[in-house]
């Protein structure tokens, strides 16, 4: 598996992020090579990052006063998305809902630790099962609006929603993190593993540093699409933040729980070859030595071919309905319970028809 990170983004990931000359020499190679007023969204989004590394070396450089205002409007943003958080978690704590930030908000609260430096695209928080009406129902009374049906939690594939305020934020709320079964206890190791915090006295749980990097790494799978920059931003952070903290052997276990080895290794190499991070050198060993299983591989020769054919369309829905379920085992009816599911059919044999016209169509 290959990033294909070209060589700006590396230049640019090394200047935010090491130190020393290793840092200045990557910046000024930088400098020459991109305009600043014309950088991608990618590279807008670290240059936050860069400004603070930069300031901290005492770089002087023409660059550094626009550097510094974007770092500014990024921590005025998030100031924002900080008042709608506040507020949601002030609601739940009255309803005694338990509830964990992740990814963007939970990236900028406790691991990068500055509002400046990360921005947030949207929110997205983990709560119990049990909760999901009642969680619903509040952030409805906050204003937030369901994008789409709001599901049953007790329902098989059931497991996050999406909601949008009327400044068009957007919210995802979450019962389940890879879903494993749908198991209502699926989530009780990471729950169990987290890191109890607050925000304006709301206490707050956070996945540990070990899953957090993991959860970062693998999200969504293969065919997210979260630039693989801003994922290996995140996991550097990570890294660079609690580089004692993270657990080599869950990471392993991890990886091979969820199938998610070759996603996890092809990361960890990048890093490595990038900023060559704290991590204990048996990792890679190690992780090189775990089987992939015939699934990932055959998931990964999917995703990564040229021909978009109706076949190949319906494997990645297999895949996906796989890796909710957390089994290697096909049974055809549970398969098109998930397709009826996910194309919202109200009968199951409308499954094969819908699967005929969507193959048709495109």
């Amino acid at each position: 598996m290959n990033f294909n990170l070209n060589q700006e983004l590396q230049l640019l990931l090394q200047a935010a992020l090491l130190q020393g000359e290793a840092a200045i020499n990557s910046w000024q190679k930088w400098r020459t090579l991109v305009n600043i007023d014309d950088v991608d969204q990618d590279s807008y989004r670290l240059l936050p990052l860069l400004y603070r590394n930069l300031s901290a070396h005492n770089v002087t450089d023409s660059y550094i006063g626009r550097l510094k205002g974007i770092y500014r409007r990024t921590w005025v943003e998030n100031q924002v998305w900080f008042q709608q958080i506040r507020s949601i978690l002030g609601s739940f704590q009255e309803a005694d809902i338990k509830i964990m930030l992740l990814k963007d908000p939970a990236l900028n609260l406790h691991y990068y630790q500055d509002y400046g430096l990360r921005y947030i695209n949207h929110l997205d928080f983990l709560i119990n099962s049990k909760d999901v009406l009642n969680a619903i129902k509040l952030l409805q009374e906050l204003s937030w609006t369901p994008k789409e049906k709001i599901p049953n939690p007790t329902v098989p594939f059931s497991h996050y929603i999406g909601f949008e305020n009327e400044s068009k934020q957007y919210l995802s709320l979450r019962w389940h993190l890879f879903a494993d079964g749908f198991n209502e206890n699926a989530e009780t190791e990471f729950w169990q593993r987290a890191i109890l915090t607050q925000v304006n006295d709301f206490p707050v749980y956070l996945l540990s540093a070990t899953d957090l990097l993991f959860y970062t790494c693998v999200f969504g799978g293969l065919t997210n699409l979260i630039s693989p920059i801003s994922r290996l931003t995140d996991a550097a952070i990570i890294i660079q933040s609690y580089p004692s903290e993270i657990d080599q052997d869950r990471l392993l276990t991890l990886a091979e729980k969820y199938r998610f080895i070759l996603q996890l290794k092809s990361r960890i190499i990048k890093l490595q070859e990038i900023l060559n991070l704290p991590l204990s050198s048996s990792i890679l060993p190690e992780l090189k030595k775990l089987s992939i299983s015939k699934f990932e591989d055959h998931e990964y020769q999917v995703i990564t071919s040229q021909k978009n054919t109706s076949l190949n369309r319906l494997k990645m829905r297999y895949f996906q309905y796989s890796r909710i379920v957390n089994t290697d085992n096909f049974n055809l009816f549970n398969f098109f319970s998930y397709l009826q599911y996910i194309w919202g059919l109200e009968n199951l044999w409308q499954v094969p028809i819908q699967a005929i016209i969507r193959g048709i169509n495109r």
